[in-house]
């Protein structure tokens, strides 16, 4: 995994809030956010700001660690299902694989 600089978490934030990054980038935003200090409060200051302020807009409630909590829980559980994916993926493929080089062996066989 890679390590994300402090500069380039701040300018993954708002792809992280829109859902944006690819697993790696996720995965190292996520470890960042967990290991800074720092980042951890401008990302909840940014969540604040961008949640926060609609929901005082449309006069429903915002309780801010109860919102950062689930923001980190929602993103953690897309990061495990995108993992989740790419093996099924990459055991699909090597499925395929396998009944092509069957039905090509099978071929052979029937036609010598």
């Amino acid at each position: 995994m890679k390590a994300l600089s402090c500069k380039t978490f701040e300018k993954e934030i708002d792809s992280f809030f829109d859902d944006d990054l690819d697993s790696d980038d996720l995965e190292a935003f996520l470890a960042h956010s967990e290991s800074c200090r720092d980042c951890r409060e401008e990302l909840t200051i940014r969540l604040l700001i961008r949640e926060g302020l609609k929901r005082l807009e449309d006069g429903r409630a915002f309780h801010l660690g109860n919102e950062y909590d689930r923001m980190l829980r929602t993103a953690k559980n897309r990061l495990k299902r995108r993992f989740l994916l790419q093996k099924i993926a990459g055991f699909s493929l090597a499925f395929v694989i396998l009944a092509i080089v069957t039905v090509v062996v099978i071929a052979i066989f029937v036609l010598l």
